[in-house]
C-alpha cells in the first residue's frame, strides 16, 4: 500500500497543463512540397483545419517534458509504501560490555576457528537482527555500558555505521559503571515520546537498578548463558619467612555443578608443587602450601578450562615476614633504639668508628664487611662512617631504604616561625608545637624530596623515593634539641619504619584493570611502558601499553592495563637505560565472576524502590526476548526513486532534443 506525506507538492502539477500549452500556441513549421503556388491556398486551409490538437502529434519531447514534471511532482508529495517488520522513532541501544560478557556462550565453539564463541559475539549478532529491522526513519543512538558510559553514534540511520561500532566491541575488564551509564540513557531519552531503550546484556549486574526511573518503554535483551560453570581462584598470597615460604589459596566454585580440578603452583616459572581440590557449588575451600622456595613472584593456577578464563590465575609476590630488621649505625641513643623496639623491629647497631667519609682511605679500609642477611632498613644516626663508601657498602645503601638524622657539614640557625608539619605517612598524627631542634644541615632538598618538618621557611625534614627505595632525610641530630623526649617521639618512629619498609614486596600487588594507582616512579624517568609477562594477558597477546608522561617525565599516578594478567612497569632514563620495574597483578572486577547467579533486571521506580511505569503499570517485570511484531509496519520513502527516474527522463530528452526540430 502506497502513500503520500504531503499533499503540498501537488500544486507543482500545474506545470503539466502549461507545458501543453506552451505546446499549443508554439509555431510549428512543416517542410512541405507545393507544385504551385496556386495550391498554397488548400495547404493553409488544411492547416488550419488540423489546429490546435494536431500540434500535439508526433511531439516526443513533449511528453516526455510532461513525463518530468508528473514524476517531479510526485516526489514533491513524498509518497511511500508501506513495509512490515520495521521499527521507528529514536531507540537508544545500550551494549554491556562488562568482563562477564567474555564468558563463553553456551559452550559454543566457532565453526571455523574452533575457539570458544562469547556471549559478546552472541550480543553482536543479536544486535545485528535488530539494525537489519530498523524502519527507514528510525533513529539509533549506541551507548557503551564498560568502565565509564560512551556515546558512541547519537541518532544515526546508516545500518553500516551502527553495525561498524557493534563489530569494534571489545570486553572491558574494570568495574562496570551501570548506574552512570543508565542514568546517562535515562538523559537521552528525557522529553522524548517517541524514544525506546533496549538494553543487550547478560543480566550480571552487581548494582541495583529498581529505583532508576525511566519514562519510555525499556527492554532486556537477555544473554543470560544456560548452565555456567565457573570456578576462580578468589584469594592468594605468600607469606615469606626467611627463604621460606608459606601459601594460602580461596578457591570459590561460582558455578552449578561441583568442580574437581588440580591447582598448580609455580615460583619464577617453575612448578613448585600441586594439589587436588573439590569445591562444590556455591562453596569455597581453602588450600595451604607449605615450605615454598624463595622467588619473585608466584602464580597459581586451576587445571581445567570452564566458562570464564580470567579468574582461573592469580598471583603473589614475596613478602616478608616478621619484624623489620633494621641496622642501626649509632655511637647510641638509646631514646631511638627503645623506639624501634616498641616499633616491633629487630635492631642491630654497629658502632660508625671514629673514621668519617672524609678519612683517609688506610682508615676506610678497615671497613666492616656488611651483614650475612640484608637488613630491612639501614639507619644512620650522625655523621656517617667513611667504610659506608667502600666495597660493598654503597651498594648495599643504594638498595635499602634509609633513614638519616643529622650528619656532616656546615650548619644553620632556623629563622624564627612557627614549625610546619606536612601530611605524609611519617607525621602521621604528629603536631609540633615547638621547633624539634637549635640547628639545621645547610643541604639543598633533593629533586625526590617531599618536606616534612619545615622551620620558618627551612625545611628541617623531607623525604622521598630515589631510585624506587624510600628515603627519610632529618636535617638536625636528635641530640640538638628535645625530641626524643617529647610523647610523639615513638609515634613518629614506628610511622617511619611502617613507611620505610612498605616496598618489601617484590611487586604492586592486585589492581583492578583500568584502575589509577600510586608507583614509586624515579625522578630519572623520562618514559615506560607496560609489558604484559604472564597470565591471561600475554596469552591474549596483549602489545605493550606506554606510561603516562607529562612534561618529559613519568608521574607517580598511572593507569594500570585493562586486560587481567601479570604485567610489569618498566621505565627508563633520559639517555633510554632501564631502571628498577615493578610487577603488578592485574585483575578482572571479581563481581564479574559470578556466572549462573545473575537474576532479571528490574527498571523503573517511583523513588521508593517500587518499579512503575509512567502509565502506572510495572515498567518492566524482567527479562524478554527482542519482539518485533510481524503485523508492525513502517514507512520506506519512494521520493529518491522518483527523483532517480525524473534525472533519467532529462537526459533522456536531451538526446531527444538533439535529434532535430522536427520531432
Amino acid at each position: 500500500m502506497m502513500g503520500f506525506s504531503s499533499w503540498t507538492g501537488l500544486w507543482f502539477a500545474l506545470a503539466i497543463p502549461l507545458i501543453v500549452l506552451m505546446y499549443l500556441f508554439k509555431r510549428k513549421y512543416v517542410d512541405t512540397l507545393i507544385p504551385s503556388h496556386l495550391l498554397w491556398n488548400r495547404v493553409l486551409r488544411n492547416i488550419e483545419a488540423n489546429r490546435p490538437w494536431q500540434k500535439l502529434q508526433n511531439r516526443l519531447l513533449l511528453w516526455l517534458q510532461l513525463l518530468v514534471a508528473a514524476l517531479l511532482v510526485f516526489a514533491l508529495m513524498m509518497p511511500f509504501v508501506w513495509v512490515k517488520g520495521g521499527l521507528e522513532g529514536h531507540t537508544v541501544i545500550i551494549v554491556d560490555v562488562s568482563a562477564s560478557m567474555g564468558a563463553a556462550w553456551n559452550g559454543e565453539t566457532e565453526k571455523d576457528t574452533h575457539s570458544t564463541r562469547a556471549v559478546i559475539d552472541e550480543l553482536k549478532q543479536q544486535v545485528g537482527k535488530y539494525i537489519e529491522s530498523m524502519g527507514a526513519n528510525s533513529e539509533v543512538t549506541l551507548l557503551k555500558l564498560g568502565m565509564e558510559p560512551e556515546i558512541l553514534l547519537t541518532r544515526e540511520k546508516n545500518q553500516l555505521a551502527i553495525r561498524a561500532q557493534v563489530d569494534q566491541l571489545t570486553v572491558e575488564y574494570g568495574k562496570a559503571a551501570y548506574r552512570e551509564t543508565m542514568s546517562l540513557a535515562v538523559a537521552l531519552t528525557k522529553g522524548d515520546p517517541d524514544a525506546r531503550l533496549i538494553i543487550f546484556t547478560d543480566e550480571q549486574w552487581s548494582e541495583m537498578t529498581n529505583d532508576i526511573p525511566l519514562e519510555v518503554p525499556v527492554e532486556v535483551v537477555s544473554l543470560r548463558t544456560g548452565a555456567a560453570n565457573n570456578a576462580a581462584v578468589d584469594q592468594f598470597g605468600v607469606k615469606s619467612d626467611g627463604e621460606i615460604g608459606t601459601g594460602v589459596a580461596v578457591i570459590r566454585n561460582h558455578g552449578v555443578s561441583p568442580v574437581e580440578t588440580d591447582l598448580e603452583l609455580f615460583g619464577d616459572g617453575k612448578r613448585l608443587a600441586v594439589e587436588s581440590v573439590k569445591v562444590k557449588n556455591g562453596e569455597a575451600v581453602t588450600v595451604t602450601f607449605e615450605e615454598l622456595p624463595a622467588a619473585d613472584f608466584y602464580k597459581l593456577k586451576l587445571g581445567l578450562s570452564d566458562d570464564y578464563m580470567p579468574d582461573n590465575e592469580a598471583f603473589a609476590f614475596r613478602k616478608r615476614g616478621g619484624a623489620p630488621s633494621v641496622l642501626l649505625i649509632s655511637q647510641g641513643n638509646l631514646f631511638l633504639e627503645k623506639a624501634l623496639q616498641l616499633s616491633g623491629a629487630r635492631v642491630t647497631r654497629m658502632e660508625p668508628s671514629t673514621s668519617t667519609a672524609s678519612a683517609s682511605n688506610e682508615e676506610a679500609a678497615q671497613a666492616p664487611a656488611i651483614p650475612k642477611d640484608k637488613p630491612d632498613l639501614i639507619i644512620i644516626d650522625g655523621k656517617p662512617p667513611a667504610y659506608i663508601e667502600k666495597g660493598e657498602w654503597p651498594r648495599l645503601v643504594k638498595e635499602t631504604p634509609s633513614w638519616t638524622l643529622g650528619g656532616d657539614g656546615e650548619t644553620i640557625q632556623p629563622p624564627n616561625g612557627r614549625t610546619t608539619i606536612f601530611q605524609h605517612p611519617v607525621t602521621r598524627y604528629i603536631s609540633l608545637n615547638d621547633p624539634p631542634t637549635g640547628t639545621l644541615l645547610a643541604r639543598e632538598i633533593p629533586v625526590w624530596g617531599k618536606p616534612l618538618i619545615a622551620i620558618g621557611a627551612k625545611t628541617a625534614a623531607f623525604a622521598g623515593t630515589e631510585g624506587g627505595v624510600n628515603r627519610l632525610v632529618f636535617l638536625f641530630s636528635l641530640s640538638d634539641g628535645d625530641l626524643p623526649l617529647r610523647p610523639e617521639f615513638p609515634v613518629m618512629v614506628n610511622n617511619a619504619v611502617q613507611w620505610l619498609q612498605a616496598g618489601r614486596t617484590t611487586g604492586l600487588g592486585r589492581v583492578i584493570a583500568g584502575s589509577p594507582l600510586e608507583i614509586p616512579v624515579t625522578a630519572e624517568a623520562v618514559e615506560g611502558a607496560w609489558i604484559a609477562v604472564d597470565g591471561y594477558a600475554m596469552k591474549a597477546g596483549a602489545a605493550p601499553i606506554p606510561a603516562i608522561t607529562k612534561d618529559q617525565s613519568l608521574p607517580a599516578e598511572q593507569t594500570v592495563p585493562e586486560i587481567p594478567g601479570l604485567w610489569r612497569f618498566e621505565p627508563k632514563g633520559a639517555d633510554g637505560s632501564p631502571l628498577p620495574g615493578y610487577n603488578l597483578e592485574v585483575i578482572a572486577h571479581p563481581s564479574e565472576s559470578a556466572l549462573g547467579q545473575a537474576k532479571p533486571l528490574v527498571f523503573g521506580g517511583d523513588g521508593n524502590g517500587n518499579s512503575m511505569g509512567s502509565d502506572g503499570t510495572p515498567a518492566n517485570g524482567g527479562s524478554s526476548e527482542i519482539s518485533i511484531s510481524e503485523e508492525s509496519k513502517s514507512k520506506r520513502s519512494l521520493t529518491s526513486l522518483a527523483v532517480l527516474l525524473a534525472l533519467i527522463v532529462i537526459i533522456t530528452e536531451w538526446g531527444v532534443y538533439q535529434r532535430g526540430r522536427s520531432i
